[in-house]
């Protein structure tokens, strides 16, 4: 729980994912410093207090490679279940690869259709050479051994070794998509942990970074009181957090 003062008419725009002018404003936190502290779960709590009730993706999605936390900038595919080999694979896939940029998220939405594994090693490898933060599916992966090896983070339903070539295809990238009825646009702010998923939409992230900022101090505060013998309900009327 967690109670803060919300700021009014909040100065964010609408973007319009065409231009990529509206993506670089958004990235303008520094990741590295927020990944110290940051959490699904106080990302969570800042979305719930803000009245964004359901930015959270289902439990079985987790954490398949990789440890700590997974934090960045939204870029979700759009791709289409095929029933045959093309002539020249991997298009779409490639593109998205080429595209995608240090701190974003690759998102790969499939309505969990469970046909072929969503992402490998040497998706994996070209990636974290970029910076990019991780990757986020409703599906499974592969090559998990060797993907944690390199501590490339990837979230998904589990694992599989079959490939996505013949079963899917990527056909457009940095584009709107949905993972269990929970909006990605890109540029939303992906937060993964062992806990699970949370999305914070583009246009409350530095309300959440504020917010997420405050509670993490009063968290240790409120650890501190009930260390030193304060009772638990008198530390969360003192600090606000539990």
């Amino acid at each position: 729980f967690f109670f803060f003062k919300q700021k009014t008419a909040y100065e964010i725009k609408e973007c319009d994912w065409s231009s990529d002018v509206c993506s670089s404003d958004l990235m303008k936190h520094d990741l590295a410093e927020l990944r110290t502290f940051f959490t699904a779960a106080l990302a969570s709590d800042a979305c719930d207090a803000l009245g964004y009730m359901k930015q959270t993706l289902r439990e079985d999605i987790k954490m398949l490679s990789g440890e700590g936390v997974m934090m960045g900038y939204a870029f979700p595919v759009r791709i289409e279940i095929v029933d045959a080999r093309p002539e020249v694979p991997y298009v779409g896939l490639l593109k998205a690869l080429d595209a995608i940029e240090k701190d974003q998220v690759y998102v790969t939405p499939t309505n969990r259709a469970g046909l072929a594994s969503l992402w490998g090693e040497l998706l994996s490898t070209a990636c974290a050479f970029k910076g990019v933060a991780g990757s986020l599916s409703d599906g499974p992966s592969r090559d998990l051994t060797r993907t944690n090896a390199m501590g490339f983070k990837i979230f998904g339903t589990g694992a599989t070794p079959v490939d996505i070539n013949g079963r899917y295809e990527v056909r457009e990238h940095n584009v709107p998509g949905v993972i269990d009825g929970v909006a990605i646009n890109p540029g939303d702010l992906i937060v993964g942990d062992i806990d699970g998923v949370t999305v914070v939409p583009s246009k409350i992230i530095d309300q959440v970074v504020e917010a997420v900022r405050a509670k993490n101090a009063g968290e240790s505060e409120f650890r501190k009181a009930v260390k030193a013998g304060m009772s638990p309900s008198a530390a969360f009327a003192k600090y606000g957090v539990l």
